[in-house]
């Protein structure tokens, strides 16, 4: 069946192409406002509640070293301190505190 929509894309003047399965990331410039300014993959991978976390915590990382990347890094070790991970790999459950 692929063969037979291949050849009807190549009769209707279609090229082949390849495709890179992994999602391109936003750009981040600065502070990030929203969990809308979040890239896709990181907005997948936490719940809500993780997205507000990595939010608040890469904007004071940012702020204290001005490096983006840094911050993304931090950003990332805070939710994981904070969260567990379910069964569908989201960050969303809260650890328990002792």
């Amino acid at each position: 069946k692929t063969g037979e929509i291949q050849l009807l894309l190549e009769s209707a003047g279609g090229e082949e192409t390849h495709v890179n399965e992994k999602a391109l990331p936003r750009r981040r410039t600065g502070q990030i406002e929203s969990t809308a300014d979040l890239s896709p993959e990181v907005r997948s991978h936490l719940s809500e509640d993780a997205q507000r976390a990595f939010i608040a915590n890469y904007n004071k990382a940012l702020s204290e070293t001005s490096d983006e990347e840094k911050a993304e890094h931090q950003a990332w070790d805070a939710v994981c301190e904070q969260y567990e991970q379910d069964e569908n790999g989201i960050w969303s459950k809260a650890k328990a505190s002792i």
